[in-house]
């Protein structure tokens, strides 16, 4: 008999209260028999998710499912949300149950979408920011946690504000426990300290489960531990000890029991250290507890003999991947396959790292040649690891975190490269160092414009995406600030709604991630066999360099590396100074010939340098030199000592990087393009009084365009630029003293680096004639993040850029000789070499310091441009013509002699 639907509530209810499981399910089973299923009434959702639940306590997870499928089904046609949303989120956790992470995190989205401010959106915002977390897409965790805390309605619930503050500190702690680079993220810290006021103020909710606030105070210790704040890390530490072990969470109290020992190590309490790991490796089951705690106490044994270290760290290793007993004894890496397996693929990289770094110091210590290929084989696997890593993670930031992790890899696998003498595989690492994450930048744009997306679509996208960045670290820092809060909310869902327009409008456009190529050492040397080069990788305590000039390319170290950067440190300062008396310029000659010894530490480099085109890929601090200014001789005349006066140079960004920039072909149209302000709206950017110079002399090609004053605005640069083989921008630039990013100034506006990467261009050459347009941040696996990208990565071959204020008359006078030598068919390195040492020779001591002369540097390609191509086309004409009538002349002449 069919069950009425008003009575079919108190029977759901009674159904719930039996205790016995499989009772439980089979009266719910019986319910659904005897209840009219044509009808979908909110009962009907409530019975079909009840039945669902009753199966998950007999772990029958199919049976969960097709009853989940039901209610939601009903659910949904009834509209009612918030009930839809406890059986999506239900489905959801049983998807996470069964590894299905992809299904889950649809779910997840399904509920945020719904923008409801309850406990089981608020669950889902949680569970989806877990699953980023867990996959190392730190950055898009932590955005997904604020996207939940600028509802309104979410952050006025101190319940709820409390659990995403939590989790925010959470993932916090995931990013720094594996002791990060934190040298540059003081506005973590500063977030970090933000969250934990509000979880005080909020701490009588958290201790209705003692557990929540425990997670709390060690992940604040963990943070607090990497920020080198040790006191207030133990403080931390001891009070989630207690409260674990007050609560008989021992699993819990034995992570934070390592942890403590970790800090103990670090203050080096050796004794104190030792016995929080030996309760550890005593009371623990877990696998990855365990890896952790013996890769710890190898890493931080007090010992000198960094052999007793290896045992340890191996058996982290054989640990984290359960190897079977028979293996344990003899240790192995892991293959390709098992570390794809694997769910703890991170702990896995942090500990082939620290195993990596131990062989190659067990070779020093004993010269152990088995040590250094060992270390070579590990590397190579760290390699393709970070590499996995890097390619599940979708936002930028994640992806650069991942390459940090590498990055102290890559100088340990060049190092061991140079050891074993293998340049071919130094080359390749230095170039993974420098390509990675630039050449799949790259890559993607050019996909997305092969999709024939509009490039308004693409800069509207950058400038969104920059515009919610910059807005949600504001909120991060402030956010109580009701203002800030809307701005956050309301830009970020501008963002969605163009996301989804773009999204429906070329489908194919979320699906440009590409692998990325790295050239080999072979490749390029064929390329270039006539072409000397020199690459380089440096860190603050360690460089290296491959030199070729045709024959055997040659691996070399820098040594006394941080006293080599102590000496490129002065040498900023000294190469933009105005001027430079006597003793400041003799002291200049000195660092600047000890800094070209050590970049160049051939017994016979000036012969070697000599009359060479050389091709250099500078690395970290290396990367703001100009190597035109380094000096050849410690004393003697100033401006003939200038490694200018020997060798044309010319810069790459990495050589795979340029492979793939000219594949692209470019077809212009037309000849050069010139824009400059002079005067701006933004009153405070000086007049350029000077720009009408450069003018005059590029204006006798009769196809220039040259847009001046108030022409030469932002719009008709976009309108203008795909059309020219040479972009000549005469104005000012700069960095945004927020986000750092680089900036170029039009008559009206400022263009942003990130608009430029929708702007394609067929340039051959763009000249960026301003001040510092070739500066800006260095970031690990990026190098400098300036405003010559923003052109290359839209087709650019090659660029001329200042690295610091550029002076007006002489740069000026530079670049008319520059475009001269181009006119008359030289290549590009060429004639900015020519123009230089003209320009040196012309001027006395007081104008020949690098502030003069040296600030243009040319990166990309060489290839020569014909600047009077347009007469050249002239004469191709009148010459076919001329031989047009010649045939016309000798036919007809034929005729009338037949």
């Amino acid at each position: 008999m069919l069950h009425a639907q008003n009575n079919l509530s108190d029977a759901i209810d009674a159904t719930k209260k039996i205790e016995d499981h499989d009772e439980r399910a089979a009266s719910f089973e019986q319910l659904i028999q005897d209840t009219d299923l044509t009808k979908n009434t909110k009962a009907l959702g409530t019975l079909f998710h009840e039945t669902g639940r009753s199966y998950y306590k007999l772990k029958n997870y199919e049976k969960v499912l097709l009853y989940m499928a039901k209610a939601i089904d009903v659910k949904q046609q009834l509209g009612d949300i918030e009930e839809l949303n406890k059986s999506l989120f239900f489905k959801a956790f049983i998807f996470r149950k069964l590894g299905k992470i992809s299904e889950a995190s649809m779910l997840c989205e399904q509920i945020i979408s719904a923008k409801k401010a309850n406990k089981t959106t608020m669950n889902a915002y949680q569970m989806i920011s877990e699953f980023e977390a867990d996959k190392g897409d730190y950055h898009q965790a932590l955005a997904y946690l604020n996207d939940a805390l600028s509802n309104r309605d979410i952050y006025k619930n101190t319940q709820f504000k409390s659990q995403l503050v939590r989790t925010i500190i959470q993932t916090y702690s995931g990013i720094y426990a594996s002791d990060a680079d934190t040298e540059m993220l003081q506005n973590d810290l500063e977030i970090v300290k933000s969250n934990q006021k509000i979880v005080e103020e909020s701490v009588e909710i958290i201790t209705e489960n003692p557990l929540n606030l425990a997670q709390v105070y060690n992940n604040l210790a963990v943070i607090y531990d990497s920020f080198k704040e040790y006191e207030l890390a133990l403080e931390f530490y001891k009070k989630a000890q207690n409260l674990y072990r007050e609560n008989e969470y021992l699993e819990d109290e034995l992570r934070v029991a390592l942890n403590l020992g970790i800090l103990y190590s670090k203050q080096k309490k050796h004794a104190l250290a030792t016995e929080q790991y030996t309760y550890v490796l005593e009371n623990s089951d877990d696998k990855g507890l365990l890896a952790n705690t013996h890769n710890s106490m190898g890493y931080y044994l007090n010992t000198t003999n960094v052999i007793e270290k290896l045992p340890f760290l191996e058996k982290a290793v054989m640990t984290i991947l359960a190897y079977d007993q028979k293996e344990v004894a003899n240790f192995r890496l892991p293959t390709l396959e098992e570390m794809n397996q694997t769910e703890n693929q991170q702990d896995v990289l942090i500990y082939l790292i620290d195993l990596a770094a131990h062989y190659v110091q067990a070779f020093h210590q004993n010269n152990g040649q088995t040590y250094l290929y060992k270390a070579k084989e590990t590397v190579f696997l760290i390699d393709t690891l970070v590499s996995l890593l890097r390619y599940r993670v979708d936002a930028e930031a994640s992806k650069l975190f991942w390459i940090e992790r590498g990055v102290d890899m890559y100088m340990l696998a060049v190092e061991i490269c140079y050891l074993l003498n293998d340049a071919e595989n130094a080359f390749y690492f230095m170039e993974k160092n420098k390509a990675l994450l630039l050449q799949e930048n790259i890559k993607t744009l050019q996909a997305k414009l092969a999709l024939n997306v509009p490039e308004t679509w693409l800069r509207r996208e950058y400038m969104l995406d920059y515009e919610v960045i910059d807005l949600q670290i504001q909120f991060q820092q402030q956010p109580d600030n009701d203002s800030i809060q809307q701005a956050f909310t309301d830009k970020k869902n501008v963002y969605q709604r163009f996301k989804d327009s773009l999204q429906q409008q070329y489908p194919q456009y979320t699906k440009t991630k590409e692998k990325v190529d790295i050239v080999t050492l072979q490749d390029i040397l064929k390329k270039y066999k006539n072409t000397a080069f020199v690459e380089y990788i440096l860190h603050d305590t360690d460089g290296y360099g491959i030199f070729y000039d045709g024959g055997e390319p040659i691996l070399f170290k820098i040594e006394n590396t941080e006293t080599f950067q102590e000496q490129l440190t002065l040498l900023r300062t000294f190469m933009a100074k105005r001027s430079l008396n006597s003793q400041k310029r003799k002291e200049f000659q000195a660092i600047s010939f000890q800094v070209f010894q050590q970049v160049f530490p051939l017994r016979d480099a000036l012969q070697r340098l000599q009359d060479k085109k050389l091709i250099i890929i500078a690395d970290h601090t290396l990367q703001y030199i100009p190597f035109e200014i380094l000096t050849t001789q410690k004393e003697g005349r100033f401006s003939e000592s200038y490694l200018i006066n020997r060798t044309e140079i010319l810069y790459l960004q990495s050589f795979s990087l340029f492979e793939q920039i000219q594949k692209k072909q470019n077809n212009p149209t037309k000849k050069l393009l010139a824009i400059a302000p002079i005067e701006f709206k933004n009153t405070a950017l000086p007049t350029l009084t000077d720009a009408t110079d450069i003018f005059t002399f590029l204006a006798k090609d009769s196809t220039s365009v040259l847009l001046q004053k108030t022409e030469a605005t932002k719009e008709n640069f976009s309108k203008y630029r795909n059309d020219f083989e040479i972009i000549h921008l005469n104005t000012h630039a700069g960095l945004d003293s927020i986000s750092q990013i680089p900036w170029l100034a039009f008559y009206d506006s400022n263009i942003l680096l990130h608009e430029l990467f929708g702007l394609e261009n067929q340039a051959e050459l763009v000249v960026l004639d301003a001040c510092k347009t070739d500066d800006g941040v260095q970031l690990s696996g990026e190098g400098i993040i300036n405003l010559s990208r923003g052109f290359f990565f839209n087709g650019t071959q090659s660029v001329l850029a200042s690295q610091w204020n550029v002076n007006q008359q002489a740069g000026n006078e530079i670049l008319q000789t520059f475009y001269k030598e181009l006119e008359n068919g030289k290549a590009k390195s060429k004639a900015l070499q020519i123009a230089k040492k003209s320009y040196l020779l012309k001027h006395d001591q007081t104008q020949n310091i690098p502030y003069y002369w040296a600030a243009f540097k040319l990166t990309g390609s060489t290839d020569a441009i014909v600047e009077n191509s347009w007469f050249d086309s002239k004469i191709l004409l009148i010459s076919g013509l001329i031989f047009v009538c010649v045939l016309v002349f000798f036919y007809f002449r034929k005729k009338i002699f037949r």
